[in-house]
């Protein structure tokens, strides 16, 4: 088969899943940046794994910019699920936050969790 030809049946198997530039940008990337040129075969079972992440799109994009060959949809619900609790991190109490929680002034080390009138035994 003509190298045209097989580019183009990739680009047939990518396009609707991706959209004209991202299949372009995906063949691309694997031809140039990975010296890993696509197959028809791998595109189909990407373009699967695409639609399977639920945001081909953002999966697609996620493989180009990480410099994967190739992306799984496990691979890419864990890396989101990564960047979100890198974001929820801000909000995650530290060791500082809980040390300010702890009574100041008054000795209360006698009392059962810090609380008055509960004394330990």
């Amino acid at each position: 088969m003509a190298k045209d030809t097989v580019s183009e049946e990739i680009m047939e198997i990518l396009r609707p899943v991706l959209g004209e530039e991202l299949a372009a940008a995906i063949i691309e990337h694997r031809k140039r940046t990975l010296r890993k040129p696509l197959t028809a075969y791998a595109a189909r079972m990407q373009a699967r794994e695409y639609l399977m992440t639920g945001d081909p799109v953002g999966a697609a994009e996620m493989q180009i910019f990480r410099g994967w060959q190739a992306i799984k949809c496990d691979w890419y619900l864990k890396e989101k699920a990564r960047e979100a609790g890198s974001i929820n991190s801000s909000t995650r109490r530290t060791a500082v936050d809980a040390a300010r929680d702890f009574p100041s002034g008054e000795d209360h080390f006698g009392d059962a969790f810090w609380l008055p009138g509960i004394r330990r035994h």
